[in-house]
């Protein structure tokens, strides 16, 4: 029995290691840029998307930090500015609405199916969501 609690318990913490995030280079969207790297110091621009949860970023920013200059050690990071950007895969996507002011909020008409169709069209709306802003971190880890 202590057998199979421990190897259920083996599996748990095998699943949750494989969903956390890490850091990648950016692809044109999210990810880090090298913009100045030394030996024992980096100079980093990191763009994330999603809401700010500084806890979650202070980690991801960490994590690009060892990734860059070494996993053996926690990196002491300095902020030197946050700028909030317009996501560039919106660019792509045809808005419909219509924007009101600099809100998030837009006003459209409905392109509701026919009766025979079987799609839901809240999910496919849901599932093509992004983010409208992107935030760009450039700090230092030294």
């Amino acid at each position: 029995m202590k057998k199979i609690a421990l190897m259920g318990l083996g599996i748990v913490a095998l699943g949750l290691t494989a969903c956390q995030t890490t850091p990648r280079q950016y692809n044109g969207v999210t990810g880090y840029q090298i913009e100045n790297q030394s030996q024992n110091s980096a100079t980093l621009a990191y763009t994330l998307a999603g809401r700010a949860d500084r806890d979650l970023d202070g980690a991801k920013l960490q994590r690009a930090c060892q990734k860059v200059l070494g996993p053996s050690k926690t990196y002491k990071i300095a902020v030197l500015s946050v700028n909030e950007i317009p996501n560039p895969q919106l660019a792509e996507k045809q808005n419909y609405g219509v924007q009101l002011g600099h809100s998030r909020t837009s006003v459209g008409l409905s392109n509701t199916p026919d009766l025979s169709n079987n799609r839901n069209m809240a999910t496919d709306a849901a599932l093509n969501t992004r983010p409208s802003t992107l935030h760009v971190v450039r700090y230092t880890c030294s």
